[in-house]
């Protein structure tokens, strides 16, 4: 059964990303170059500008479907 919460999705990412960065030391991100990895990408950026914090995040590239010459330089 599903619970809905008193709270949008940008929020909950919001308050995830502040757990995250919060409790971990290292912290990477998978990203194919898709629409959806691309967005959690510029909300993690965004996150850290805001919040002011400089530590590097790790981010690993791979997409099983397709691996385009373009996405991968």
């Amino acid at each position: 059964m599903k619970k809905y919460k008193d709270i949008n999705v940008y929020e909950a990412t919001q308050k995830r990303l502040e757990f995250i960065f919060n409790e971990f030391d290292y912290i990477y991100l998978s990203f194919s170059g898709g629409k959806d990895s691309a967005l959690l990408l510029n909300l993690v950026i965004d996150f850290m500008k805001r919040n002011n914090i400089t530590k590097k995040i790790g981010l690993f590239h791979r997409d099983m479907e397709a691996q385009y010459s373009l996405t991968s330089q």
